[in-house]
């Protein structure tokens, strides 16, 4: 018998003991990884305020509120002593005089600034760490972040968040992007009035890797009724939603803390927004009812008129399954493109599939009713693709009804057979 089947037998121990034996070949666990985190996009015009506690070229990072506190408070601290610096004749009146005005220059400033009230609003609704950066090189920067999943308008220019967002959200990138909706009154008079819902919608992109959220918000304890973006309000909800439920359920009838709708959108807007009469782009309101505090009222992405992508955590949930597959099938670059891989990468898939299906991700009463797995010679690769080191997974999920599968093709580069 050679050596080789030797390794693949229990060896024949001749001494008592204790003997650990490592088995040989690739192991692959799929780790279900983060589901909600947003890069928030912002203008040059907005980084006054900040007095350099954010880098306006470069990517920023922050892991809780009080993170953005300590650096704002830094910079409110530096600004109040500068001030006093300042004075030609310092007694201790006009220096306290002094500070306490560039104190509350500082804060005025920040009260009115989108980027700092988005981030207030998406850490108080429940938001995790997250990143900053210039809207203009958005594209560039956030590649280099594997762990995004969200891009988040929060008041940054429209024309360069949609160019962002056309190179980011779509096919194999895995990323979504939250718009902030018109800052006007909708209404429903027709496409030849500039506030109809239709004719605002137009000004968005046809895709199913985005969504858009209207009316602009007010912010308790802000003063002169300033509007403010909702996105950042509606990223924290995000994050909320996925922690307490899962990213497959919807991010609707969910409560925004800490701020108002502007508008009180009516059952007529509400209707247009939500099932456009034409086209697929839907505005998700959000609505103020009696006794309650402002909710999400939709979940729909800018492309509803296809039924398949129509839904915002339908897209975020084939989103959220092909990053961690593709994380996990990473380690078998190394790894022989033949029948064995084939065979460890399906039974962690299926294990990964199996999860979420017992968590309630999928439908169907029944695991073959959920999801299928497929790899394999003739199943999903023909011999040139093995020749040429491309292992293909094709992967079914029912995230809709039982057994009405949608269906992804995963790609890994793997050593040729």
């Amino acid at each position: 018998m050679s050596n080789e089947c030797k390794e693949g037998m229990m060896a024949d121990y001749k001494v008592p003991g204790v003997y650990v034996e490592e088995p040989f070949g690739l192991a692959l666990s799929i780790q279900t990884g983060q589901t909600a985190v947003p890069v928030f996009a912002f203008d040059a015009g907005q980084l006054a305020a900040w007095e350099g506690a954010i880098d306006g070229a470069k990517v920023t990072q922050f892991d809780s509120w009080l993170a953005v506190t300590a650096a704002l408070n830094l910079k409110r601290q530096e600004k109040v002593k500068d001030a006093i610096t300042k004075l030609e004749r310092k007694s201790e009146t006009e220096e306290k005089a002094a500070g306490e005005t560039a104190g509350k220059e500082f804060d005025n400033a920040l009260a009115i600034n989108a980027l700092y009230q988005s981030l207030k609003l998406y850490f108080l609704n429940g938001g995790g760490h997250c990143y900053l950066a210039p809207v203009g090189n958005l594209t560039a920067l956030v590649p280099a972040l594997d762990d995004v999943t969200l891009l988040v308008q929060a008041g940054a220019n429209q024309g360069n968040f949609k160019e962002a967002v056309a190179a980011l959200c779509g096919v194999g990138k895995m990323c979504f992007a939250i718009f902030d909706g018109p800052n006007s009154e909708l209404n429903t008079k027709g496409t030849s009035d500039p506030d109809d819902v239709a004719k605002q919608a137009e000004h968005y992109p046809d895709t199913p890797y985005a969504a858009v959220y209207y009316p602009w918000l007010t912010v308790d304890g802000v003063e002169n009724a300033t509007r403010f973006p909702p996105s950042g309000a509606v990223a924290g909800v995000y994050a909320r939603v996925d922690r307490e439920r899962g990213v497959w359920k919807a991010p609707a009838n969910v409560e925004i803390i800490g701020a108002q709708p502007v508008f009180k959108v009516s059952d007529a807007v509400n209707a247009k927004a939500n099932v456009p009469d034409s086209g697929g782009k839907s505005i998700n309101v959000i609505r103020a009812f009696h006794g309650t505090g402002p909710l999400i009222w939709g979940a729909r992405t800018l492309q509803s008129n296809q039924t398949t992508w129509r839904y915002v955590p339908v897209r975020r949930l084939f989103n959220a399954v092909e990053k961690d597959v593709k994380t996990a099938m990473s380690p078998a670059l190394f790894e022989p493109n033949s029948a064995p891989t084939w065979e460890r990468v399906r039974g962690a898939v299926d294990n990964y599939l199996h999860g979420l299906w017992k968590q309630g991700a999928l439908q169907g009463s029944t695991p073959a009713q959920a999801y299928f797995v497929q790899i394999g010679l003739g199943v999903t690769m023909v011999q040139d693709d093995i020749d040429n080191g491309r292992m293909i997974i094709k992967v079914g999920l029912a995230a809709v009804r039982p057994a009405e599968f949608i269906v992804l093709q995963l790609t890994q580069d793997v050593v040729s057979a």
